[in-house]
């Protein structure tokens, strides 16, 4: 019986990319864990205390926003513990909610970098740099609302709520970093073959070149060329893939780095709205439907702020046109 010489091209490729990325993002993951258990990332919890000064917020919203380095879910977890208790008004909640996706958004390097970079090299870095700073922003703009409507706040210099980690030396925090990146990668790993494979197969029949068409409208208003427009329609789907089609089309030669970095960024604007199919769930059952529906619209009001004035300093800097 014969292959279809697609279906070969589609396993052949999405081997290559396999192989290419998944070393590297098991060394990202093992790098990570290392980190944390070596105590490396300790030094982030003195951030807390200007940070919830900044925004007028009390010891224990700054009790999870340390939390939410090792844990997002955690951190926010204990806000809701608060909010219930009666120890935290509805605004200080949706600020402190907000302010806390920080430092999960930084961590999503762990993620990001293990796939852009193999992909895009120092793009893949650039495009990380920018995602950080629209996150920055965004808990920026949340600071000074809190600054702004809260009452100004006692902040606590210690944080006794957080629980002090051990500082392994080197070979006891890589012995039991060992099993949690396995658990890390295993996980990723079930989704990320399967998707490099069927978004190969569907890069082979042409289906994000057909996809993008109704994006096209976008050159109209965004220094993008039609090249890259299959990089956005992917990104609505999932990162990986917008990586996947990225890497390919850099490989390819038919779209420089900064033209890929600002597509990739265009298509994390354009994803807000796709969003809601996690955020909901996400926010609605930690916080409860009301509370939780509130910082989902002021967070996503936030984002597209953020977002899109990093989007337009983009633009105005990049400034090349088909």
């Amino acid at each position: 019986m014969e292959i279809h010489p697609d279906i070969i091209t589609a396993l052949v490729d999405g081997t290559k990319f396999l192989l290419r990325i998944m070393p590297v993002f098991a060394a990202g993951v093992f790098a990570a864990h290392l980190l944390e258990n070596m105590g490396r990332l300790d030094g982030l919890s003195r951030l807390a205390g200007p940070i919830m000064r900044l925004g007028r917020l009390s010891s224990g919203c700054g009790a999870g926003f340390v939390t939410s380095i090792i844990s997002p879910t955690a951190g926010h977890a204990m806000l809701a513990d608060l909010r219930r208790e009666g120890k935290l008004g509805r605004r200080e909640l949706i600020v402190a909610a907000i302010v806390n996706n920080l430092p999960g958004e930084i961590a999503t390097g762990k993620s990001v970098l293990p796939l852009a970079v193999p992909v895009l090299g120092f793009f893949g870095f650039a495009y990380y740099g920018f995602l950080l700073l629209a996150c920055t922003l965004k808990a920026l703009i949340m600071l000074l609302a809190g600054r702004f409507f809260l009452a100004p706040r006692v902040i606590s210099p210690e944080y006794s709520e957080i629980k002090k980690r051990q500082n392994w030396n080197f070979g006891v925090a890589a012995q039991a970093s060992i099993k949690p990146s396995f658990k890390s990668v295993f996980k990723v790993s079930k989704t990320m073959i399967p998707a490099a494979y069927i978004v190969y197969g569907l890069i082979t029949i042409g289906f994000f070149d057909n996809a993008s068409g109704p994006l096209s409208f976008m050159t109209d208003y965004l220094p993008l060329n039609l090249t890259v427009l299959p990089v956005i329609a992917a990104r609505l789907i999932s990162p990986a893939a917008a990586y996947v089609v990225a890497g390919g089309i850099f490989t390819a030669g038919t779209a420089s780095g900064p033209q890929l970095v600002f597509a990739l960024f265009a298509g994390a604007f354009a994803a807000t709205a796709t969003s809601l199919r996690y955020l909901i769930p996400y926010y609605c059952g930690i916080f409860g439907g009301r509370d939780g529906g509130a910082i989902i619209v002021v967070s996503l009001i936030a984002r597209i702020i953020s977002y899109g004035a990093v989007l337009a300093a983009l633009a105005f800097f990049i400034g090349y046109k088909y």
